[in-house]
């Protein structure tokens, strides 16, 4: 395949591209494509070969300087026109020593195509020679087996330098010995390698498309590309989004229809250019991941979420420049009613942004009244204010995190306990200000909550914990660790709550063997218990593991080993 081919097709020649996009070493030639050295037999024509004329099609004129012993006169022009085929005849000498056949035989290997291995074009130019050549007519034999050979003589060969003789006939015998063997991968069908295919990330795939001619078909099957994948941190990402998705819209002019999930997390390189791309060539996107793109602005991920109107799971964790998520204010102008600035996401993870707001937050919660899932790990700037907007807008939360939001107090608990029983999930890790009176309000309300972490705040006591047992026996896991819990409160889980599965009690001084004892003899379906930090002896380590054999026990104490 030429370059000329590549430019009328719709074919994309990744040749040279590879280290731009992707930051990857490239994958250097075979010498040969027919027998690699990874097994792996290549179909496909040679696309770093010059583009030569063949004899046959060519036929320049040319004059033999030699006498030779026959009738014909040399000093005619001679074509590959003229050549014919002669039958067998025994080998004549008085053709061995005459300049002319060297000469023709250079020029006939000067002007034959590349073949598709140094193989296969020496022994062609052989062959050809034999069957064209008027001056070695019958200067060859044939076996038992009606095979032709070319008779070892010296003079015929002796104005050839490189290769030699003895190099051609081993080269002749290994292609006649290789050339129909074929590597298992040729042997697996297509839908096989597109299931191999589909595990790969988006730069595999592309450095696949330069093996050979199938795969290159096989790469751009469109249900390869349903997702995107580039995690390098080096990748030049914005031009390579410009160069995926304009090869995957070839059948669809200016929309990748078939893509539906983007994973660019780690990509540091991504700008807003790129993702303006996204927005304007993906519309039927669902998912995009921007985990530790820090180079985006609100702009850019207002556009994505205005024309992407399919989207449902956002990460822009570490994100550090976006505060808010909303529509353009092209799009709010052209949606009247408020159902029709709706932002229709389900997951949102902001994690790490520390420019998030209460009034970006309220923005947000006004648009994004679908969230089930919101993360606001240490968006260090939230009040309850914040707090209080989500609850009031966002009321099918089920799963909402704000571990190390300081600023969060008992009142903020108090407005998310108006979810009732939607939630099942909540983190109020290292919120130090959260005390008994907010895990009271979530105990009290939201009955159905299933994993509570409240690691780190030292105000919450057995008090609360006897509430959140008795009115949440549901509970699965269970994070107390700092917090001033004793072995009374061990024994209210044990008696209220034998479905649970992961509880940790780091560094709880007042634990003792007792409490652990309870909580294994009440627990039996317990699968992860920490109780590092803690003074807790061998015979409660022994009770744990014979009650709960399922159980991981993490700790500190060697004499346990």
């Amino acid at each position: 395949m030429t370059d000329t081919e590549v430019d009328k097709g719709n074919f994309t020649n990744w040749k040279g591209m590879l280290d731009e996009l992707f930051d990857i070493d490239q994958i250097p030639p075979l010498e040969s494509p027919h027998d690699s050295s990874s097994g792996i037999a290549s179909d496909g024509a040679n696309y770093n070969s010059p583009n030569m004329s063949t004899f046959r099609g060519t036929p320049s004129p040319v004059t033999y300087s030699g006498t030779p012993s026959s009738d014909r006169s040399l000093s005619t022009p001679v074509s590959a026109e003229i050549f014919t085929p002669s039958p067998n005849h025994h080998y004549r000498d008085e053709y061995a020593s005459h300049p002319y056949v060297a000469q023709e035989r250079n020029i006939y290997y000067r002007q034959s195509p590349m073949c598709k291995s140094p193989i296969n074009q020496l022994l062609q130019v052989e062959q050809d020679m034999l069957r064209y050549s008027p001056h070695l007519d019958g200067a060859y034999y044939t076996d038992r087996h009606g095979h032709a050979h070319i008779p070892r003589h010296p003079g015929v060969y002796s104005h050839i330098s490189s290769p030699s003789y003895d190099d051609t006939e081993k080269l002749i015998y290994a292609a006649r010995k290789k050339r129909h063997r074929l590597s298992l991968f040729d042997l697996c069908p297509d839908d096989v390698i597109l299931k191999i295919f589909q595990h790969l990330p988006t730069d595999q795939l592309c450095r696949c498309s330069r093996v050979c001619r199938r795969w290159y078909t096989l790469v751009w099957e469109p249900s390869l590309w349903s997702h995107i994948k580039i995690n390098n941190e080096r990748a030049n990402v914005d031009k390579a989004l410009k160069v995926l998705t304009r090869r995957l819209s070839y059948d669809t002019p200016h929309v990748c229809i078939m893509v539906e999930k983007i994973n660019l997390n780690g990509a540091e390189r991504l700008t807003d250019k790129g993702l303006h791309l996204i927005a304007k060539r993906c519309p039927e996107l669902r998912h995009l991941e921007l985990q530790g793109c820090a180079n985006i602005t609100n702009m850019a991920l207002f556009e994505v979420v205005s024309r992407c109107v399919n989207l449902e799971y956002l990460n822009v964790a570490g994100c550090s420049f976006i505060t808010c998520i909303s529509l353009t204010p092209e799009a709010s102008l052209q949606s009247p009613t408020l159902y029709e600035k709706q932002i229709f996401l389900r997951h949102l993870d902001m994690t790490d942004c520390y420019a998030l707001e209460d009034i970006g937050l309220k923005i947000m919660a006004v648009h994004c009244t679908q969230l089930q899932f919101l993360f606001l790990r240490r968006c260090v700037r939230i009040t309850d204010i914040g707090v209080q907007h989500v609850a009031n807008f966002c009321t099918m939360i089920r799963e909402f995190s704000i571990s190390d939001c300081r600023r969060v107090t008992d009142f903020g608990l108090r407005e998310l306990s108006k979810l009732d029983s939607n939630l099942r999930y909540l983190s109020v890790a290292k919120c130090d200000k959260v005390s008994d009176v907010g895990i009271k309000y979530i105990a009290k309300y939201c009955y159905k909550i299933r994993y509570l972490n409240a690691r780190g705040c030292e105000a919450v006591s057995d008090d609360s914990l006897e509430l959140l047992a008795q009115n949440c026996s549901r509970l699965k896991s269970l994070d107390v660790g700092k917090c001033d819990i004793t072995d009374e409160g061990l024994q209210f889980l044990a008696q209220n709550c034998p479905q649970l599965k992961k509880l940790s009690v780091k560094s709880c001084d007042a634990i003792t063997d007792s409490g652990v004892i309870a909580v294994a003899r009440g627990c039996r379906h317990l699968q992860q218990l920490n109780i590092q930090d803690c003074h807790i002896t061998v015979e409660a380590y022994r009770a744990v593991k014979k009650l709960c054999k399922k159980c991981i026990i993490e700790h500190t104490n060697p004499g346990f080993y």
